[in-house]
């Protein structure tokens, strides 16, 4: 009777698997923290300008509300 021939060196142990796997996330990981330090920079100024537009864009908004609900005197009087 033959033996069996069985080709263990063919086969991926579930630790090489986890390894390559680990592996492969840790580059991916590193090549995202390096991009995030070169364009979080660049994400300063569009933030701020947003940030201020929207500021004015409110209070311009308020003071044109303001002005509207305010009621006019008919009566004016000057004192000299």
């Amino acid at each position: 009777m033959m033996n069996k021939v069985i080709d263990t060196n063919g086969a991926l142990p579930l630790a090489n698997l986890l390894g390559m796997f680990l592996g492969g996330f840790g580059v991916v990981v590193f090549f995202i923290s390096q991009s995030l330090t070169v364009l979080l920079p660049l994400l300063f100024a569009p933030t701020v300008c947003g940030i201020l537009c929207a500021v004015l864009y409110r209070a311009q908004s308020n003071t044109t509300t303001d002005q509207e609900d305010v009621a006019l005197n008919p009566v004016r009087l000057d004192i000299m």
